[in-house]
C-alpha cells in the first residue's frame, strides 16, 4: 500500500508475551506512517488482557503479563512506561 501512497492500518500488533509490544511495534509504524489499532484499552468487556487461547481455556485470574488491555478498570496504567511510551510516540507528552 505504500507503493501506491494509499493509507495503512496495522490492527494486530499487540500480544505481549509474545514479544509484541507498543516500545517494538510503534516506532516501526510511525516510520513508515501506519496507524495503529488496538483491540483492548480497559480491562472488562472484551477481556483482552487474556492470550488468544482464553477462548477455549478457562482463566481464573489476572494472568501475570496481560496481552492488549493499557489501562486497569479504576483509569489507572497496567504498565506506566508503556503509557509514558505512547504519549512520546504520539507527540502528547511534549504538548502538555
Amino acid at each position: 500500500m505504500k507503493r501506491y501512497n494509499k493509507p495503512m492500518f496495522c490492527t494486530e500488533y499487540m500480544a505481549r508475551p509474545n514479544g509484541s509490544t507498543f516500545q517494538s511495534s510503534l516506532p516501526v509504524a510511525k516510520e513508515n506512517k501506519v496507524a495503529m489499532i488496538n483491540w483492548g484499552f480497559v480491562d472488562g468487556k472484551s477481556q483482552t488482557i487474556y492470550p488468544w487461547d482464553s477462548w477455549t481455556k478457562k482463566y481464573t485470574s489476572e494472568p501475570p503479563l496481560w496481552f492488549h488491555d493499557i489501562f486497569r478498570k479504576d483509569g489507572t496504567p497496567y504498565k506506566q512506561e508503556e503509557v509514558d511510551f505512547i504519549k512520546t510516540m504520539t507527540g502528547v507528552a511534549n504538548s502538555q
